[in-house]
């Protein structure tokens, strides 16, 4: 990841501006309301850290941000601090609501699995590309951060596009991609869990259940021997994920990405669930059970952590690790996990702890530059 310059001190920086859009959506009869985060001031392009400003090119860095599922009550609210504190960095944020959620109640429903929000983003993708566009930008580059639900749907819609490009042909993916692409997708808390209930919670193997075919998707964009391999190199993905995730567990986060860069079909899958006695962890998966209707109730409706250890943890770092994995068919880092450890890593740190958000924030910037 290379590096991104900080921003000022806040008081020095002038708070970014917001303006309410309606974008387009996969069907005519539905705009998505969504907020436009952008600094006044500050732009980032891809090399800020040229000495040879006579060549730079204005290149926009764009940001789609994507909320937790509406069914829950999540709205994009909960991405707030994330675009606003993309915007002080020099970035265009996009804080896009789903289907049924906040504004888009009196024009839709929240959707259950998220196919139809997977298709919602390209043609978000596609309109923000149409305004950000101008005589003086020579490349607008969207990123989508997407958290818990918002990041399998990030996953679909990258899948999505894929499949539209080799449906143009090689002689056309350009074309395509100018208006569909997405250079990169960072995936926070992604919940990809397992139908094996001994290895995850029951939040886990539901949300494997409802919410498995979007990462299936993504796989095939890399499944070696397929002509879309030269295509998936193009979206880099980033996973963000919490040690105590109740949801996933790290390491089948990690066995994704190796899966992912190995290029290896869902069918070569089978070996991998037959083995699980090497868990450390059996102990966290019991309490997860049993605690995990009540971490939702607090997290979407308002019951707040105790205030006295949420203010003592905040000034504690983070700990974390970073990996990245090989891929034949691209640069090493081209898939990335950032692993978040410590007793406030859990699925929901990502949106109450201001010190995972900030963490959050500095990495998917250093992996977009």
């Amino acid at each position: 990841m290379s590096g991104v310059s900080s921003p000022p001190p806040s008081s020095s920086v002038p708070p970014p501006t917001a303006k309410r859009v309606f974008l387009h959506s996969s069907t005519s009869d539905v705009r998505l309301e969504c907020d436009a985060y952008r600094s006044p001031t500050r732009h980032q392009s891809d090399d800020d850290d040229d000495d040879e400003t006579s060549s730079r090119k204005n290149v926009k860095h764009v940001f789609v941000c994507l909320h937790a599922h509406g069914k829950l009550g999540a709205s994009r609210q909960m991405l707030k601090p994330h675009a606003i504190m993309l915007a002080r960095g020099g970035f265009i944020a996009y804080n896009v609501s789903f289907r049924g959620c906040d504004g888009n109640k009196e024009t839709s429903s929240a959707s259950l699995i998220g196919d139809v929000d997977a298709r919602d983003v390209l043609e978000i993708v596609r309109d923000v590309r149409d305004r950000e566009r101008g005589e003086d930008v020579d490349a607008v580059k969207v990123h989508i951060i997407g958290y818990s639900f918002g990041s399998a749907v990030g996953a679909s819609a990258v899948g999505l596009l894929h499949e539209k490009l080799l449906a143009v042909g090689r002689s056309n993916e350009e074309e395509m991609w100018s208006q569909y692409g997405i250079e990169s997708l960072i995936l926070v808390a992604f919940p990809l869990g397992s139908l094996n209930p001994f290895s995850t919670t029951i939040m886990g193997v539901l949300s494997r259940f409802l919410l498995g075919k979007h990462a299936a998707r993504l796989r095939k964009c890399f499944v070696r021997g397929s002509k879309s391999r030269s295509i998936a190199r193009k979206t880099r993905l980033l996973f963000i994920h919490g040690q105590r995730d109740e949801f996933t567990k790290v390491k089948e986060v990690r066995k994704f990405c190796q899966k992912l860069a190995k290029g290896q079909p869902e069918e070569e899958d089978a070996d991998d669930e037959e083995s699980n006695e090497d868990d450390d962890d059996d102990d966290d998966n019991k309490n997860n059970n049993t605690g995990i209707a009540n971490r939702l109730s607090e997290f979407f409706f308002g019951v707040d952590d105790d205030e006295n250890s949420r203010s003592n943890d905040e000034e504690k770092p983070v700990e974390s690790s970073y990996e990245t994995f090989g891929n034949a068919n691209a640069a090493s880092s081209s898939i990335a996990l950032l692993e978040i450890k410590g007793n406030k890593s859990d699925h929901f740190a990502f949106c109450k702890m201001n010190r995972h958000i900030d963490l959050l924030v500095k990495a998917a910037s250093r992996f977009v530059l």
